[in-house]
Formats: C-alpha cells, structure tokens, sequence
C-alpha cells in the first residue's frame, strides 16, 4: 500500500460558502429552508483543487468548533498541488498557504491502542423496507427498531461502528461514546442516466472513544479507505491519535 498522508487544511469559510452557492447553482438546484450537508460541496472542490489526489475520506471537524477540514490521500507531500485552472475563489476558499500534510506511521503495532473520532453515517442496505423496489439505503437505529422496539439507537451505532472496524480484523472497539447525534440532509446525485442532484435524510453521528489495532496492514487500508458510505463526501473519516488526545 502507497504511503498515505493527513491533509490539514485550514478554509476561509466565507469564500467556501460564496463557492458553494456557485456550485448549488451550476446543479439548478432551488434555495431550501434549510441548507443541506456542506459535503458535496467540499467534495467538489477538493476535486476541483486536487482530481484523483483529493483527500478521501475527509472530516469538516467545523461543527466540533475547529476550523480544520483533515482527510487522508496517498499522494506524498511534493506531489500535491492545486490545478492551475483552479479558479480564484476556490483557492481563497481552500487557503493552499495554510495547507498542512503529515506522514501517517508505518509501524503500527498488533496490540497499540489509539483515541479515535469519526464522523459517521451509520445506516444499512436494505431491500426488505425499500421504497425504490431495489436496495435503499436505512438509518440502521430505525432498522433495527423494526424488530426490537427497545432498540437503543446508541448501541445500535456502537455495534455498527465495531463491525466497520472489524473489516479484515483490522482493529476492535475497547471504548465509545456518541458525541452528538442529529439528522441531516446530504447532497447527491442519482444513479439514473441523467445523474440529477437529490437530497438525502439521514442519520450523523460523532463517536469518540479508544480502539486496539489488531491487524497493522488491515488497520492502515481502513484509514486510507474509511468507514461506511458517503466516504467521499465528509463521512468516515477515521482520525486518530495517542490515547487521551480525542476521547
């Protein structure tokens, strides 16, 4: 696996949101009450700034009261540049000189424990409740009320989040707490031939707490790959640090 880097940046948040409402109007999309996820409009222009370069997964960690916006790329530090056809307010907006990028570790260790926080979208694939006919996508609390009414939503993300962290037993849960909860509505657009844009609703959760690397290879491609759906777009991007530093 290439090497893989956390990308600091540090936006103008007033020159994201003038390009973000260029970009809701390049979509034909009509003003709503209340504004959608900012996610789709970062994922534009990390892929106006960076194309096949732009950091997947990222987290806009705003909401936590930072500014920073962090996510992982495998491009090494003197390869990431802007496009020169970047236009101005999105380099205003993305503020490149404030562009930090850190070199993740290599060594990790079976056994090292870590703080973590991501930022999640903790739903499941169903076909039993699907509006569509075919597979939808299901708050996984709401899926797993339709069985058990005393379903606890917080343990129902918690078992969600240690099977994310399970893949390939990459790593196991000895901690977690969510943070904050709330529904929100994503933008995306469909699979149809013409790939118009829609809003999503659905669940967003910030878990915290500490996990045990288990397996250092399968750890290392889960950060770079991150966890659930929507990755690309501001969801399941696995931060984490020495233990104490996040939870």
């Amino acid at each position: 696996m290439s090497e893989l880097s956390l990308i600091q940046l540090d936006p103008d948040r007033e020159a994201f949101g003038r390009w973000a409402t260029l970009q809701e109007r390049r979509l034909g999309l009509k003003p709503t009450a209340s504004a959608p996820d900012a996610g789709y409009s970062w994922h534009a222009l990390l892929t106006a700034a960076f194309g096949d370069m732009a950091p997947r997964p990222f987290v806009d960690r705003h909401k936590l009261r930072s500014n920073f916006l962090l996510g992982y790329t495998q491009a090494k530090p003197d390869q990431l540049q802007a496009k020169s056809n970047l236009d101005e307010l999105g380099r205003a907006a993305l503020a490149l000189d404030r562009m930090k990028m850190t070199v993740m570790p290599e060594d990790w260790r079976a056994g090292q424990v870590l703080s973590f926080e991501v930022r999640c979208r903790p739903i499941v694939r169903t076909r039993r409740f699907a509006r569509s006919g075919k597979i939808d996508e299901m708050d996984a609390a709401v899926h797993a009320a339709t069985d058990n009414r005393e379903a606890d939503r917080e343990q129902v993300y918690v078992g969600w989040l240690a099977k994310e962290l399970g893949r390939e037993n990459a790593c196991q849960l000895q901690q977690v707490q969510m943070t904050s909860f709330q529904r929100t509505r994503i933008l995306r657009r469909n699979q149809g031939s013409e790939r118009s844009p829609q809003l999503i609703e659905g669940p967003e959760a910030w878990m915290v707490g500490r996990l045990v690397i288990q397996e250092p290879s399968a750890f290392a491609a889960l950060l770079a790959r991150g966890l659930g759906r929507h990755r690309a777009f501001g969801f399941g991007c696995l931060i984490v640090a020495q233990p104490g530093v996040l939870d």
